[in-house]
């Protein structure tokens, strides 16, 4: 052949790898398998993925964190809006955030500016349109620093987080004296969040593995929903869990060695300083003896006038040396004292590496270090689980070091009656004299920052049978070997412990046929399922017989200057099985028994109980039915008159089942649901809390009549408790686990109220971990996302 004469045209180069790929491919339920080659790549996908379900409502905490929310929606009712921007400002967390993200180790740095990457790509497409919040102008892309931020945000859910409005309100009295108006606090018990978790050992479970219960009660709206995704990357990373919204990585989950879940922790996670002020001069304090001046810092922000048009308003806020003012009911900044607080979360810059890492383990050893190294964790219990049968719990949360001598002088105030320290400490405060650098926090060495409790000094405890908690301390973990100990900021030992603790205890411990674990006494994974939803009542179990043999004997009770014929209320009493299901009839009367005695009627001897609570027996005390008096009207008899009284101004017949009368409104149908709530010491809880601080606000409900039970003019209505619930062990050729998310993977109508329907039936769902099983699910939708 003849040649042209032309050369052969240069091979075209080949295109360029993309900075970020990954495959994302969702399963029943939307459930999605990230995976990709690397970390980033890897986190690229799951911000794509979360984006897709909830950006609106990490979009809305961004604002928060920012500080904006009166630059969009004005200043709020009750100036709530701009309280929030002020806190937010004093708090500096996008300061923060910048210096924590330049302070991440390589592998944390990489898969959180992946998630930001694939997050903001997200945002971009043209699936972003179909977003409720779309086209609204505070949807706009993240940074990775701005990524650092809020997760800071997220560790200070237990301290600062609760506290924003008391940082805002705090002002100097004026020169008349005129104090600003503390906000409201909830109680303790209503602040925190809740929990079961069981880590079972070779000597409990039937096939001699590890094995694990995660039972998280949080809210079914809000920022503090959890979501579920499961990331690989061949290698490094194969994990699968949940994590709270827009949080990266994997939170409660396992991979193919180690299993873990988390409760809320019952320690403090900040202290409270009482400044001594000089005469004349509100923002000057005493310290050892000289006078110090606050810091005083002036805020201006823009906020939405009606008209549309942005106005300048200025705030200036204070600090001590400890941290930023706060205004308190009950403790005021006087012309004598104000109040600071220092808080052990809010330089957490550590908090995605320690779960990172924990999810790449490869050993219970290994996953112990990550504790050891990372001290990360910010206010959880953790409980976990290994595939030989080894378990391990600790409470490595992030806790103030205090002196032998401070932690002295504070119990000794906590003991004298009306100390402004016992007022407090029922609100979760540890409140301590600012004028003594006594109790200043100590330094010590191995500590992950100056002032807190080293890893080494924490409560921990390994085992080969069980580990477990449900929002009590640390002490009795396993009750073979109590912990002991520990600084009381920790949490305490040898005290009443709640309901539900005990239930889960008496599950736990109890070897009978018909008992949770049944005659041989090991788990197997149907029987680990069934005890967490069987719905047993621990008030029921200890007191019912007792109250309907008092009730029988003498069917009458006064209320409200009125005589109540109880022989029905005795004989619904009498037939119920002491069980929180929807069939369940006597649940109703019985919680509104106990909500009218009240929580701390369960810790003690006292109206209820005649036999006190013994640290030598602290699964079964207190208990016994404190006896009728010899002469006279019979309280038990009239308390539950009351309750009869309560449930007809809600319109609930007294022989009316739980299904009928507890339920959620979720996506717009009422689904009725089991569960219980504080009092009725159930494992499986449905309640209803407000803790949220999205814009979308909770869920309407009637009237209150009983704030303890929940009651209102609507019945029950529940909006927390029992959200994502995962069941697990480890076999011979790999794990099995199921799994529900009660209030659905995503807010798409498909995904809202899918397995919300599962959980009121008490059917789980398989997890599909291993590549056989996501390959030949019927489900599978596949994209490939792709970024330079």
């Amino acid at each position: 052949m003849a040649s042209t004469g032309c050369p052969d045209p240069e091979p075209k180069p080949p295109e360029p790898e993309p900075r970020y790929r990954a495959t994302i491919r969702r399963t029943a339920h939307g459930i999605p398998h990230i995976s990709a080659s690397n970390l980033g790549g890897v986190g690229f996908g799951q911000g794509y993925a979360f984006a897709q379900d909830h950006a609106c409502t990490l979009a809305d905490q961004l604002i928060k964190i920012r500080g904006e929310r009166a630059r969009f929606f004005g200043a709020g009712p009750g100036d709530t809006h701009l309280s929030s921007d002020f806190a937010y400002h004093a708090l500096d967390l996008l300061e923060r955030g910048r210096a924590g993200l330049e302070a991440q180790p390589e592998d944390s740095r990489q898969f959180l500016e992946g998630f930001t990457a694939g997050h903001n790509h997200f945002l971009e497409s043209t699936g972003a349109t179909r977003l409720p919040c779309a086209g609204k102008p505070w949807l706009r892309p993240l940074g990775a620093d701005e990524m650092v931020a809020y997760l800071i945000n997220i560790s200070l859910t237990a301290s600062g987080y609760r506290l924003v409005d008391a940082i805002a309100a705090a002002q100097p009295p004026s020169p008349k004296g005129e104090q600003s108006v503390p906000p409201a606090l909830p109680p303790r018990e209503e602040a925190g969040l809740a929990s079961n978790g069981w880590a079972l050992g070779a000597e409990r479970t039937a096939n001699g593995r590890g094995m694990v219960l995660a039972n998280p009660h949080f809210p079914w709206e809000g920022e503090l929903r959890l979501w579920e995704s499961h990331l690989t990357v061949p290698g490094q990373l194969d994990v699968y869990g949940v994590s709270l919204l827009g949080v990266p990585g994997v939170v409660i989950g396992f991979n193919q060695d180690v299993a873990w879940t988390h409760t809320f922790s019952s320690g403090s996670r900040f202290t409270a300083y009482l400044l001594k002020l000089v005469p004349g001069k509100p923002t000057t304090y005493v310290y050892e003896g000289q006078e110090r001046q606050m810091t005083a810092r002036t805020f201006t922000l823009p906020v939405l006038q009606p008209d549309g048009s942005l106005k300048d308003v200025s705030r200036t806020l204070y600090s001590s040396h400890h941290g930023p003012l706060l205004a308190l009911p009950g403790l005021g900044w006087t012309g004598s004292v104000a109040v600071s607080y220092r808080d052990a979360n809010l330089d957490n810059t550590s908090f995605f590496t320690q779960f990172l890492r924990m999810g790449r383990a490869t050993s219970l050893q290994q996953f112990q270090e990550v504790f050891a190294t990372v001290q990360g964790s910010p206010w959880v219990n953790t409980m976990a689980a290994d595939r030989e049968g080894n378990v391990w719990y600790t409470d490595a949360s992030s806790t103030p070091n205090l002196s032998a001598e401070a932690l002295t002088k504070w119990q000794q105030a906590v003991a004298t009656p009306g100390s402004p320290q016992a007022a407090l400490l029922a609100q979760g405060f540890v409140l301590l004299d600012g004028s003594t650098a006594v109790n200043e926090w100590v330094v010590e060495p191995g500590a992950r920052s100056p002032g807190l409790v080293p890893f080494a000094r924490v409560p921990q405890r390994s085992r080969r049978d069980f580990v477990f908690n449900a929002n009590d301390s640390y002490w009795l973990a396993n009750p073979a070997q109590p912990l002991e100990g520990f600084s009381p900021l920790h949490g305490f030992e040898r005290v009443p412990q709640t309901a539900r603790t005990r239930m889960n205890l008496v599950a736990l411990t109890e070897v009978r046929e018909g008992g949770a674990s049944g005659a041989d006494g090991r788990f197997t994974l149907e029987e680990l399922r069934a005890t967490v939803l069987d719905n047993r009542g621990m008030t029921a179990e200890l007191l019912r017989a007792q109250v309907v043999q008092r009730c029988q004997g003498n069917p009458t009770g006064s209320a409200r200057g009125q005589a109540v014929d109880l022989t029905q209320a005795c004989a619904v009493l009498a037939a119920w099985n002491g069980r929180y299901d929807t069939s369940s009839v006597g649940a109703p009367l019985w919680r509104e028994l106990m909500g009218i005695y009240g929580t701390a009627a369960l810790q003690n001897a006292g109206t209820l109980f005649a036999t006190a609570f013994s640290p030598a027996q602290p699964m079964e005390t207190p208990n016994t039915l404190v006896p009728a008096p010899a002469t006279g009207a019979d309280p038990l008899l009239d308390k539950l008159a009351e309750a009869v009284l309560r449930l007809g101004d809600a319109s609930i017949a007294v022989d009316a089942p739980l299904g009928q009368v507890q339920f959620t409104p979720r996506g717009g149908s009422r689904t009725a649901l089991h569960g219980g709530v504080a009092v009725d010491g159930t494992m499986n809880v449905v309640s209803y809390r407000v803790l949220q601080s999205t814009l979308d606000g909770p869920t309407p409900r009637g009237t209150v009549i009983n704030s303890t039970s929940g009651l209102t003019t609507d019945g029950y209505v529940i909006n927390y408790g029992t959200s994502f619930l995962m069941a697990m062990h480890y076999t011979d050729s790999g794990l099995e686990a199921q799994a529900l998310l009660t209030y659905g993977e995503s807010e798409d109508p498909s995904h809202l109220n899918d397995q919300l329907q599962l959980f009121a039936q008490k059917q789980w769902r398989p997890i599909l971990f291993s590549e056989q099983e996501i390959a030949s699910s019927p489900v599978l939708e596949t994209t490939t996302v792709t970024r330079d």
